[in-house]
């Protein structure tokens, strides 16, 4: 069997060395004609006219990031290869979600399946392909989780900006069995719609599942969760210490979902439709006070270009949550900007503590949920930053 092959530069060689698994565009040095979707051969050639074997990759000859690497070494990746590497993703999640019936199964390159996302909701199962290959074998995967997981709705939500860099189609819409929206799943004791056809990502935000739970340890009294979306930090707030909760975002559907979950669950939240920013301005210029807030916007800097005016942005907005807190009030600060690391938006926190004048103790630092998990030197599959503090 002929196996197209693709020649990459000695820096390359010496980031794949060091367990990165993509090599950019200007890094390859022949590709030997290969099409976006294949499985190839990686190579870096040395002395004479020989060649060092890399191990296998997805080859993309659209996107930036034109290999993803597969494996490091043995035989080219076939169908069994795929097949029990996911079901290896799913058998490392078995026990991590405990009594939820919603998470993460694959994780793209962090379970060495690049490209490739799979989360359950209940009895459906949404697939993401967001990459030529995966996208390629979109039905072999699709056969692979029918089988293993039986799902009654099988969908893909390839919807998303991502796929137009690969040279891919958006497209989304259900692959195999019945749905009926909503999907009820249980997470940290909440009964929780979910539209796996029309909400964000695949259906909700799997990311923050824990770090919500775990926020609700610190509440009590009156809390605000502010870019709520649907709603799942605010709600688990209020199913713990909290005596009110004021839900705010900028989408009135997003918060009507927040109501029904809230009407499911007996608990009650307040929901404001409104800008974040001009809330927190508002509630501070009057006075209002409270006890905890919640801050979880979307990606400030989606790429390093806007890196500087993300920096603004999260000192703004914690700088106003930060002068909105009682004495001794909790800051639930997160954010979900691959290219804002972990140092720089502590250091963020620390400048709005200064600007704002409050005493500030870091309770927690937390990160995506475990079912996310990171994988050594790929620091792309490390972007969900959470931090917990104290407000005196």
């Amino acid at each position: 069997m002929s196996v197209p092959s693709v020649s990459i530069s000695a820096r390359a060689a010496r980031r794949l060395a060091l367990g990165h698994p993509w090599v950019y565009r200007s890094d390859i040095e022949d590709d030997h004609g290969c099409a976006s979707g294949d499985v190839v051969a990686v190579e870096k050639r040395h002395g004479r006219g020989g060649t060092n074997s890399l191990g296998w990759a997805f080859y993309s000859r659209d996107s930036l990031i034109v290999l993803r690497m597969i494996s490091r070494g043995g035989e080219i990746p076939a169908r069994a290869f795929f097949r029990d590497r996911l079901a290896a993703a799913i058998e490392a999640r078995r026990g991590l979600q405990g009594a939820d019936t919603a998470g993460r199964l694959v994780f793209a390159e962090s379970d060495g399946l690049p490209g490739l996302i799979v989360d359950r909701y209940a009895d459906a199962v949404v697939m993401q392909t967001l990459c030529a290959g995966t996208e390629r074998l979109k039905d072999l995967f699709a056969d692979c989780l029918q089988e293993s997981l039986a799902p009654r709705a099988l969908i893909e939500r390839n919807d998303v900006a991502v796929r137009r860099l690969e040279g891919l189609d958006q497209k989304s819409g259900l692959l195999r069995g019945e749905l009926a929206e909503p999907v009820t799943v249980e997470i940290g004791g909440l009964s929780l719609p979910v539209y796996p056809l029309q909400g964000q990502k695949t259906g909700a935000f799997l990311d923050q599942r824990e770090n919500q739970i775990a926020a609700a340890v610190y509440a009590r009294g009156h809390c605000l969760d502010a870019f709520c979306y649907q709603g799942w930090f605010g709600l688990q707030l209020a199913r713990g210490g909290a005596a009110e909760v004021t839900l705010v975002d900028q989408s009135a559907q997003a918060l009507e979902i927040a109501r029904e979950s809230g009407a499911a669950n007996n608990l009650r939240v307040e929901t404001v439709a409104a800008n974040v920013f001009d809330f927190l301005t508002e509630r501070d210029r009057a006075g209002q006070r409270y006890d905890m807030v919640v801050l979880d916007p979307p990606a400030f800097a989606k790429n390093k270009r806007a890196l500087a005016g993300a920096l603004r942005g999260y000192k703004e907005i914690n700088l106003r949550a930060m002068r909105l807190l009682a004495a001794g009030g909790i800051l639930v600060s997160c954010s979900c900007s691959y290219h804002l690391s972990m140092d720089m938006f502590e250091e963020v926190l620390a400048s709005a503590a200064t600007d704002s004048g409050r005493n500030v103790q870091i309770m927690e630092r937390r990160g995506q949920a475990r079912d996310h998990p990171e994988r050594l030197g790929f620091p792309e599959s490390r972007y969900l930053k959470c931090f917990i503090l104290r407000v005196s």
